[in-house]
Formats: C-alpha cells, sequence, structure tokens
C-alpha cells in the first residue's frame, strides 16, 4: 500500500506539472519497519518555490512536509555567511502538514488538493 500511495503521487505530479526530484521504493532511512519498506518521494511546484516530500511506511503510515520558499520563513535567523541576495531564492526547511486534518476522502485526493493549493496560477 505504502508503493502504492508514493506511486499514485507520482503519477498526479506528471498529470500537474511538478517535477519529481526523487523516488525510492525502499527507504533506508528513518524508523525500521518490522514489515516491509517504507516508500518516498520529493515533487517540486512548476515554478520551483515549493516541494513536497512524502515518506510512506505500512506501519508507520504517511508523513508529508512542505518547504517554502526562504522568502517566507519568518522564523529564519539571518546568516552572516549568506551575503548575496541570490541565496534567498533557496527554499526553507520542510514543516509537516497536518494530514489527518486535511480536508479530502482519500490520500490521493488530499494530495491533489496540496498540490493545486501550491501551484502559481
Amino acid at each position: 500500500m505504502s508503493q502504492h500511495q508514493v506511486h499514485a503521487v507520482q503519477q498526479l505530479a506528471k498529470v500537474m506539472g511538478w517535477h519529481v526530484l526523487s523516488f525510492s521504493n525502499h527507504v533506508g532511512l528513518g524508523p525500521v519497519e518490522s514489515i516491509g519498506n517504507a516508500s518516498a518521494i520529493t515533487v517540486a511546484s512548476p515554478n520551483g518555490d515549493y516541494a513536497i516530500s512524502v515518506r510512506n511506511g505500512p506501519e508507520s503510515g504517511s508523513k508529508v512536509m512542505v518547504q517554502f520558499p526562504r522568502s517566507q520563513c519568518k522564523d529564519l535567523p539571518k546568516s552572516d555567511v549568506l551575503q548575496d541576495n541570490k541565496w534567498n531564492h533557496l527554499r526553507g526547511p520542510f514543516k509537516e502538514v497536518q494530514w489527518n486534518k486535511m480536508e479530502g476522502r482519500n490520500f490521493v485526493y488530499k494530495m491533489e488538493l496540496l498540490m493545486a493549493a501550491l501551484t502559481p496560477c
């Protein structure tokens, strides 16, 4: 089931114009699953501002994270190392989505709504 959901995200990304950055059916990081393997995918929005990372395991379930543009992250400390403004275009840290509070009947519908909300007009 975890592989199926990650494949669904991959196909949904293709349909919605998102770019697949990474994909793995057998993730070697994170909590060890006693049955089966966890799967993961990371996709980027069409303009590259946002990224969504999904990790899905048979026991651990789904974990969905969104990476926002650095310019939208108010809680990032100012750095003396990054002097040039071009580095402000990098994305910031990932933030977890409260998946159980999202609107939608199933995993694919919720993911479609999330991608649509993060796609520029």
